[in-house]
């Protein structure tokens, strides 16, 4: 599709539609993801969980350009975002055949969210570039918070268990809830995936085939579970530490997936 700058994103839905090319082809890539052929058990719907969780945040944070500053997509912050309902509304539906339909149809919703955007593509290197313990615009004399001793942490960083509770009672002010609510998740996933070492993602090694062994995409097996803090440290910079004086920031709606999004 042609980038067109000022475009809403229902005229890029239209234009992504038109002919029923993509949507089949998403139709194809979505059953991809989820043979028929699985076990249809509790750990199989709990590890598709966990892909679509690590896909959003890879998406969200990872489709910018090396030298630039992050931009945040505004509609891939709704992907990410609404990956927070499902682990809660899974646990009220009573059948496995019902919460399989439920996470089966996300993905084709993402697929098209993605098309609509310019198709960005993921840079790992570039998720892991961002640091791992954001800090807000303050003095490196001030103390940062004492964390409770359950808090989630890197044991590789001793310093990483006061990052959390800085961003958390700094996002809360912010005055957009998109913002905290990307945050919220982060926050969520690092809870659960936080120690994840590289190389043990989902998804970060083809399981079989002639690739099988290799990387998905480049430099995705040196990705761990610090991404999420990472990502919670790109939000807070381009979105404003807001209870220490920063100005609120913006999402952006270029549709960076398109080189053109980034000539100015």
């Amino acid at each position: 599709m042609p980038y067109l700058p000022n475009a809403l994103n229902s005229t890029r839905l239209q234009a992504a539609i038109e002919g029923g090319r993509r949507p089949a082809e998403i139709r194809r890539l979505a059953a991809l993801w989820w043979p028929k052929s699985n076990s249809d058990s509790t750990p199989t719907l709990t590890h598709k969980m966990e892909e679509l969780i690590w896909m959003a945040t890879l998406l969200f944070v990872g489709t910018g350009k090396p030298g630039r500053k992050p931009r945040l997509d505004f509609f891939l912050v709704h992907v990410l975002n609404m990956t927070l309902f499902m682990p809660s509304i899974l646990k009220l539906i009573p059948t496995v055949e019902s919460k399989e339909r439920l996470l089966r149809a996300m993905l084709p919703v993402v697929l098209m969210t993605v098309e609509v955007r310019g198709r960005p593509r993921i840079n790992p290197a570039l998720c892991m570039s961002y640091t791992a313990t954001p800090r807000p615009p303050v003095s490196k004399d001030t103390p940062l918070p004492v964390p409770h001793p359950g808090a989630v942490t890197d044991p590789r960083d001793p310093e990483s268990a006061s990052v959390w509770p800085t961003i958390l009672a700094s996002v809360v002010h912010a005055p957009d809830a998109h913002t905290v609510k990307a945050v919220r998740l982060l926050f969520y996933a690092a809870q659960e995936y936080g120690m994840t070492p590289p190389g043990a993602i989902p998804g970060a090694y083809f399981s079989s085939g002639k690739r099988q062994g290799g990387e998905t995409h480049v430099g995705l097996a040196e990705v761990d579970g610090s991404l999420f803090i990472r990502a919670a440290g790109v939000v807070m910079d381009m979105m404003g530490w807001v209870t220490h004086g920063q100005a609120p920031g913006n999402w952006d709606s270029s549709a960076l997936g398109w080189d053109d999004a980034w000539k100015e």
